[in-house]
């Protein structure tokens, strides 16, 4: 299981990468609806970068229901049980 302040840590990295935004902040509870830049594209950028970072590769169903940090915490988690 990942620790969850190195999972905020690291996918407040992606974030800022991907929404180009060196003060983003966020924690376990942001929700897409919370950050104006997480769009669609935006997202299958993080995606990405969420998979490179962990060595995962996400589903398309999955991918479709991650509306939140937690959402992606948990994908993660998933697939490192699974491994």
């Amino acid at each position: 299981m990942v620790d969850p302040d190195e999972f905020v840590a690291r996918l407040t990295t992606i974030f800022r990468e991907q929404l180009d935004d060196d003060n983003l902040t966020i924690n376990i509870d942001t929700k897409q609806s919370d950050l104006g830049g997480w769009d669609s594209l935006a997202h299958v950028r993080v995606v990405m970068g969420v998979e490179r970072e962990y060595g995962v590769q996400l589903d398309v169903d999955e991918i479709e229901t991650i509306k939140s940090v937690r959402g992606f915490y948990a994908a993660v988690n998933s697939h490192a049980e699974s491994d």
